[in-house]
């Protein structure tokens, strides 16, 4: 399993929120990427993470929601085949307040599981990292990370929920398959019905990369801990003999050191040594003025 610090999570989502980079950093956001596999490899994780940066500017945009506020040339641009023009915009949904909401509600609707003829299609807009969308989409992600996104779609904007939103979302479409084929752009697909940003997610991949090639896994950590010599509780450490013609004093520090190392307490060994020492050099300058 691949291994991300927070100082490499901040590299990789340089304008995220630190809320959301605490999650994503923390044990439970780390765990929620290994059930998904998507730290089993560095493609699975490059193109996991690519396409997330992408959806919602890496953690960027306002409230990780969908912006609706769309202009009616805005509308025309994102569905052309629907749109012939501007002007077809306006005459179909109006100019007065609200009329995007009306859009959505007509165009997302009696797809992605949202019921025609309700308010479906506005308030199960694109929302957190993946930016999921409709209503069988937050079923699906939140049945598998135990969120009832379905009756609470705003949850999904909480940044504590953002790698288990990620790790729903992979789940749900299945694409440790692409990834493990390097089907990038099968991937692409998969994750949004199109290939919409294509250029933006490649330059996210690509400015990912160096980060992600030099990684390490969890045997990589292992193998360099286990070959470390460890401590032998069963043995002692050497006593080193005194020092002959010290007298009784030094004997009998050095006696009382080997006791305290035998007891295990080799701090107090040296002290009494040096006691030993330092009592023996003032009997011994004491005797030598007489």
């Amino acid at each position: 399993m691949l291994t991300i610090s927070r100082d490499q999570w901040r590299k990789i989502f340089p304008r995220a929120p630190e809320a959301v980079i605490d999650a994503f950093a923390s044990p439970s956001g780390m765990e929620w990427l290994r059930k998904a596999g998507i730290l089993e490899t560095k493609t699975r994780l490059n193109y996991a993470l690519a396409n997330v940066e992408h959806e919602c500017g890496g953690f960027t945009i306002a409230n990780l929601t969908e912006n609706i506020n769309y202009t009616h040339a805005r509308m025309r641009a994102v569905w052309p085949n629907r749109f012939g023009s501007s002007a077809a915009v306006a005459a179909r949904y109006g100019t007065g307040p609200g009329w995007q909401k009306r859009a959505f509600d007509d165009i997302y609707g009696n797809r992605m599981g949202n019921r025609k003829g309700t308010s479906d299609g506005s308030k199960y807009i694109g929302r957190g990292g993946p930016q999921i969308t409709g209503r069988d989409g937050y079923k699906a992600v939140g049945s598998r990370v135990g969120l009832d996104l379905e009756a609470n779609p705003e949850l999904a904007t909480r940044p504590e929920v953002q790698p288990a939103l990620l790790a729903g979302f992979w789940m749900w479409k299945g694409l440790n398959r692409y990834a493990d084929r390097k089907d990038w752009v099968g991937c692409v697909r998969a994750w949004n019905g199109g290939t919409n940003g294509m250029a933006d997610r490649n330059r996210m991949m690509a400015g990912n990369d160096p980060i992600i090639s030099r990684l390490g896994t969890l045997a990589d950590v292992r193998s360099v801990t286990v070959d470390l010599p460890l401590p032998d509780p069963a043995r002692k450490p050497p006593v080193t003999a005194p020092t002959a013609g010290a007298g009784a004093i030094i004997a009998g520090g050095g006696a009382a050191a080997k006791q305290a190392v035998d007891n295990g307490r080799p701090g107090l060994a040296v002290f009494i040594a040096v006691a030993a020492v330092v009592a023996a050099f003032v009997i011994f300058m004491i005797l030598r003025r007489r």
